[in-house]
């Protein structure tokens, strides 16, 4: 004869589950973690790579500008060794070779390999696998000195590889390993000790549930040790005091009315705990029932008793009167549901209250159904979206209509001369940095959101910085007929700062300085470095910004509704995302403005 094959009891069930799960999801967490440092790793590359090349772009245009092509090497090999590149080189305009990490390269003429086109505002490049397969890739961007082309720079990277991430991390494996396979056990053994008086209650549970029907309930009190055997025991006196006072018919009888109180209380409990408001009516419209949330809506006090045989439409009207035109309150609609959403002052701000009823079916009471829900913040979401896309559309629609229009000028024309072809060219190519810079925005305030921006800070010269900040502006300024003065501490030491998001800040608070400036004013920058923090003030004499809209210049999306403003393009990000890249500083931005008399924007940093 076969015998049944014994089936694990609760303990083990849930220790050998707890086991697989637990070792399932180290085993998965390890690959995760591989795939995920490669990932890191290869973008982290890829992004110091790009990073090196603006920073050395702008070094060799300053070194030819100064000594020309000498001392090209030095600069080449110092970003080589700081960004892990396979070389950089300086590459003429007719394609010579004019520097090289290689020196033997020099004077030699540079190749392009063949692969996948990669290309990034300025920056262009190619994807390739060299003769090992191993992925590179080759980035170049133009020099230009005073206005003039002068060749370009050119830089290549390695793409790490799957089992180069792999042996960079497996120093970590073996404590990545060990430390979750010594939890996951002892939190079985702990698991298996707890579980222990849950399986005398799961056999005993399995007997009455074999039980034949009608047969006398048995329930044995167990060793008092935690509060499970203590509730099983005070489960196993109640059974006994019934059956001791009563007949098994009559037990039974009493054990129903429990169960139905107990669901009762249970649905009264979740209905008072519900967010949005819930009221029962009679068909005279007299309040049967409402929870907590309706009672704070209705801005009623909790100590009158509830609201139980008030009229709800009084109510309503009190504090919504705009109520009175809606089919809420229409008696010719007391018997079909009816949805309204109405505006209403809480005294402090304007909310929106949506309110649904909906009469009772399949009960003997005839009545109705009311519910009522703040939509405010979904409102403002909404209202949020809109301007979003107005903006969106609007600051895509503009560039693009102006380079069709040029382009189309440039393909059906024949006797357009040099100049005016220069002209149209530098018109598509503003369009199109004008393009991208609204789309970096748009990445930048999404990784703003979601947590994932943040500040790779280093040791910057301040010098070098602010230096590369005038460079940035001071076209604008003299456009448009700026005086511009920049007020620098004598001596600037070494700061531990995010160059790129720094410079992008500055160029931003100046750029708008000298926009919303009129031809001719004047424009400010002016720092000061002690040992506790560095203060950067940022003044013009500009249109300004009134008091009313002071508090909202940092929204996303807002722009003054100022004829002034408004006359200039802007999407109303960049403010917002300056303020949180100072914040990723430990830093404040803040703004101090008067209409029509300028504005000064005051970024504050700690340097402890």
């Amino acid at each position: 004869m076969f015998r049944r094959r014994p089936q694990l009891g609760f303990p083990r069930k849930v220790v050998a589950c707890y086991l697989l799960f637990c070792l399932g999801a180290v085993c998965w967490l390890s690959i995760g973690l591989l795939v995920t440092s490669h990932r890191v790793l290869s973008s982290r590359t890829i992004n110091s790579c790009i990073s090196r090349l603006g920073k050395t772009a702008a070094a060799i245009e300053i070194e030819y500008v100064r000594h020309g092509s000498n001392h090209f090497f030095k600069i080449l090999d110092r970003a080589k060794s700081e960004a892990r590149l396979a070389y950089a080189s300086v590459v003429a305009s007719d394609g010579t070779i004019l520097a090289h990490t290689d020196p033997r390269r020099v004077g030699q003429t540079a190749e392009t390999p063949s692969g996948t086109s990669l290309r990034w505002g300025d920056v262009s490049g190619v994807r390739y696998l060299d003769q090992e397969g191993q992925g590179r890739r080759q980035y170049r961007v133009p020099l230009v000195a005073s206005k003039v082309p002068f060749g370009s720079l050119q830089i290549e990277v390695v793409e790490p590889s799957l089992l180069g991430t792999l042996a960079e991390v497996a120093h970590m494996a073996p404590l990545a390993v060990l430390v979750p396979l010594v939890l996951v056990i002892g939190g079985a053994v702990i698991l298996s000790r707890l579980s222990k008086q849950m399986d005398l209650v799961d056999q005993q549970l399995r007997k009455l549930a074999l039980a034949p029907a009608g047969s006398e309930l048995s329930i044995e009190p167990l060793a008092a040790r935690d509060a499970t055997t203590l509730g099983w025991n005070r489960l196993a006196d109640l059974v006994k005091n019934l059956q001791n006072s009563s007949g098994e018919g009559d037990l039974d009888s009493r054990l129903s009315q429990a169960v139905a109180s107990r669901q009762e209380n249970d649905l009264t409990n979740i209905l008072q705990n519900l967010s949005d408001g819930v009221a029962v009516t009679d068909m005279e419209g007299r309040i049967t029932f409402a929870n907590r949330a309706v009672t704070a809506l209705l801005d009623a006090d909790e100590n009158e008793g509830n609201l139980n045989g008030t009229l709800l439409q009084s109510r309503l009207l009190e504090e919504i009167p705009s109520l009175k035109k809606s089919p809420l309150l229409d008696p010719q609609s007391a018997n079909r549901a009816v949805v309204s959403e109405s505006d209403f002052d809480t005294g402090k701000t304007n909310r929106v209250l949506r309110i649904a009823r909906q009469p009772l079916q399949g009960v003997k009471q005839a009545g109705q159904v009311w519910t009522l829900r703040d939509v405010t913040q979904q409102k403002l979401a909404a209202k949020m979206r809109d301007q979003f896309i107005d903006t969106a559309t609007h600051e895509l629609r503009t560039p693009l209509s102006n380079i069709k229009a040029y382009a189309e000028t440039l393909a059906t024309c024949d006797n357009i001369d040099v100049e005016e072809q220069k002209e149209f060219f530098n018109i598509i190519n503003s369009e199109t940095t004008r393009l991208a810079r609204f789309v970096d925005d748009l990445l930048s305030i999404s990784s703003m959101e979601v947590g994932s921006l943040s500040a790779e800070r280093q040791k910057v010269e301040t010098a070098r910085l602010f230096a590369e900040v005038e460079a940035k502006v001071m076209p604008v300024m003299k456009q448009k007929n700026i005086v511009f003065e920049s007020r620098l501490p004598a001596k600037m030491p070494e700061l531990q700062l995010d160059k790129e998001k720094m410079v992008a800040v500055m160029v931003n608070l100046l750029g708008n300085a000298a926009k919303y400036t009129p031809e001719g004013g004047h424009v400010s920058l002016k720092v000061k470095i002690d040992e506790q923090q560095l203060q950067i003030a940022i003044e013009d004499s500009g249109v300004g910004i009134s008091a009313e809209e002071l508090p909202k210049v940092f929204e996303k999306f807002f722009r003054s509704a100022d004829p002034r403003v408004q006359a200039e393009v802007g999407t109303g990000l960049g403010l917002s995302l300056a303020r949180e890249v100072v914040r990723m500083h430990s830093g404040e931005l803040t703004v101090e403005s008067q209409l029509d008399k300028g504005s000064t924007f005051l970024i504050t940093i700690p340097l402890e």
